[in-house]
């Protein structure tokens, strides 16, 4: 059996002087996407009754008294009647949320000693095992769900083997973990129970071994590439890009189906491997999001009108932006020049490093940003250029175009021209999202074996190049001495070259990829003389 509580005082003769003791209990909280293990402390002392939560704890735990004092009479217990000095460690970190309610409602009955004083349940033989208190107290001694539980359980697995103590309602957000097991419970007095006799834990939730489904909501799993209607050329394009895992702006005038086809670029993507699949899943927690786990890179698609903060992450907390929430898949600017240019512009940096860094209050965050961006414009403001009558100036059209910065132009690998099809009503067979997703999976299985790179999960897929002869080599430099290009698009080219013969099933370049690669990497000009 453990020890009891820690017991300290001093006796003259028989008689007791002072009396005060100390409980302890684990838990854990969200700091931006990262949660930071929480080791509670409590101490009851003998003097006039107070209550006070130390270790730089936010509004919503100084409140926590209020409720930790009614569910711990209304489970039945007694509240102490004495000094209480909760100290919440590391004191350096700020605490957040209403989830270490269950910890300090622990920590507080063992320092009373209605609970035993271990922080490891009983009866788990020599192999110490951290109990995780991770839920929200109701005035009536209920446990509520908080968010982000998988973060909490990943901090918690850093220390060893974990058992966490959960609500019930949070069976469901509840992903297997190798170490950690999780235990639903109704009420703190449920919870008082178990701790007190070693029969009386309930049994580990059970969890499926894949937890993680090919295809969820917000993950896109309900369209399909068969939908969108021929347009061969510019499913080639973007097949293209998916297997080179390369950046890419669609152009066409209005209705022609550049929204459609960029909705459904994440469905032809490679499924998540397990590791890439949990980090999704414990981003989208950390950001308050419902989306269930799922294998499908995610989808995001935010409105033109997001802020800078909004794109990249920040606030107090930080939190994470759309880049972070499009890490492993696919980030969608619709209407790309309508949105702010300096909220475009921070996506430069992310576009080369894959993750954002973000300095706030004194403290530097990193946020994983490796995601593949996928925008769609009109030709001009009017939308017809190169395609019917325009009627917009020649200086609108460059206005228009100057909201796309060129750093940010030079980053984005290919500029696929969407031209409007004549709609038909005769019933074609399309090939489907999983055919082309087959297609993908064996160029990136090619350029991955060439260039010794073995991960091509989801969009973390950045080879080497191809192998390249004299001839395609020579007509990649004189053809990037003609146009100009930077160091930066010469070599986008020759990815965008490599990705081609891959998907064509080559490991070496030719000089018809290189051609292709070119006619793919052309940027727009606003001149009237272009014809797209």
């Amino acid at each position: 059996m453990a020890d009891l509580p820690a017991r300290r005082g001093h006796y003259i003769g028989e008689r007791k002087v002072s009396l005060h003791m100390l409980g302890t209990a684990h838990g854990a909280v969200l700091e931006g996407m990262d949660a930071t293990v929480v080791l509670v402390e409590a101490d009851v002392t003998a003097g006039i009754p107070q209550f006070q939560i130390v270790g730089l704890p936010d509004s919503a735990v100084s409140e926590s008294k209020l409720r930790i004092r009614s569910a711990i009479r209304n489970a039945g217990l007694q509240f102490p009647s004495q000094r209480i000095t909760v100290n919440l460690s590391p004191a350096s970190v700020r605490k957040r949320g209403p989830g270490l309610d269950l910890a300090i409602a622990v920590a507080i009955l063992r320092a009373s000693g209605q609970l035993p004083g271990d922080t490891e349940r009983p009866g788990r033989g020599t192999k110490p095992v951290i109990v995780g208190f991770c839920a929200e107290l109701g005035l009536s001694g209920q446990l509520v769900p908080i968010g982000a539980l998988v973060n909490l359980a990943l901090a918690l697995r850093q220390h060893g083997r974990v058992e966490m103590c959960i609500s019930t309602g949070q069976v469901s957000r509840c992903v297997a973990l190798p170490n950690v097991q999780y235990y639903p419970f109704d009420s703190l007095a449920s919870v008082v129970q178990a701790l007190s006799v070693k029969s009386s834990w309930p049994a580990p939730v059970h969890l499926a071994t894949d937890p993680f489904s090919p295809t969820g909501e917000g993950a896109q799993g309900n369209v399909d590439m068969s939908e969108v209607e021929g347009m061969a050329e510019v499913k080639r394009a973007l097949t293209i890009a998916a297997s080179g895992g390369l950046h890419a702006l669609l152009v066409g005038p209005p209705g022609c189906g550049k929204t459609m086809l960029a909705e459904r670029v994440s469905t032809i993507l490679p499924q998540l491997d397990d590791e890439s699949a949990l980090e999704v899943y414990a981003i989208h927690q950390a950001a308050q999001l419902a989306t269930p786990p799922s294998r499908t890179p995610p989808l995001r698609n935010p409105h033109h009108s997001v802020t800078a903060a909004g794109l990249i992450g920040g606030g107090y907390p930080p939190l994470p932006g759309e880049a972070t929430l499009a890490h492993h898949g696919v980030l969608l600017l619709d209407e790309m020049a309508e949105f702010d240019r300096t909220a475009l512009n921070t996506l430069r940096e992310p576009l080369v490093n894959r993750h954002v860094r973000l300095a706030r209050s004194g403290k530097t965050m990193t946020l994983p940003a490796d995601f593949l961006l996928l925008g769609t414009m009109n030709p001009c403001p009017c939308g017809a250029r190169g395609f019917g009558e325009c009627r917009c100036a020649e200086r609108e059209v460059e206005r228009y175009w100057s909201r796309l910065s060129g750093p940010l132009l030079d980053r984005i690998d290919l500029v696929i021209v969407v031209s409007p099809t004549t709609p038909s009503f005769a019933r074609k067979v399309e090939e489907t999202s999983a055919s082309m997703r087959m297609r993908v999976s064996a160029a990136r299985a090619l350029l991955s074996t060439a260039s010794g790179n073995r991960s091509q999960t989801g969009h973390s897929f950045h080879p080497e190049p191809l192998s390249i002869s004299d001839r395609p080599l020579q007509l990649l430099t004189e053809s990037a001495r003609q146009l100009r290009l930077s160091q930066r698009a010469s070599a986008s080219v020759r990815r965008i070259a490599s990705a081609i013969a891959a998907l064509d099933g080559r490991t070496h370049v030719l000089a018809a990829d290189v051609q292709e690669a070119l006619g793919l990497r052309a940027v727009p000009v606003s001149s009237s003389s272009h014809s797209w």
